[in-house]
């Protein structure tokens, strides 16, 4: 099965970053060819978070939708996301989210 691997620094809070990735029901305002969103179940358990949603994606002619588990672990600030619906047979993907410290540098004058 063919696998790919992205990673991306980006200078945002690393909670403020996961809120928005949970934020599905918004992806259609910024998400190239997402045409629809639509969050079915929600549920804030203790140790995570479990989303169950719909994306519509495409251009006239060509649209699908993909019915997804969304899992937030709240311990390891990790989302699994995985297709239970839609033209593919098997989709996964995995996001860990990591806060890099902040350099500071100051300067001493005399």
């Amino acid at each position: 099965m063919p696998k790919a691997s992205v990673t991306r620094q980006i200078a945002r809070e690393k909670k403020k970053l996961i809120d928005f990735v949970l934020d599905i029901e918004k992806y259609p305002e910024f998400i190239p060819f997402c045409i629809d969103s639509k969050v079915y179940e929600k549920e804030d358990k203790q140790d995570e978070i479990v989303i169950v949603a719909d994306l519509t994606i495409g251009r006239k002619p060509f649209v699908d939708t993909y019915k997804s588990d969304v899992r937030y672990d709240k311990k390891n600030d990790s989302i699994h996301v995985t297709n239970i619906g839609g033209p593919l047979k098997h989709l996964e993907n995995n996001w860990k989210f990591i806060q890099k410290k902040k350099l500071y540098r100051s300067s001493i004058r005399c």
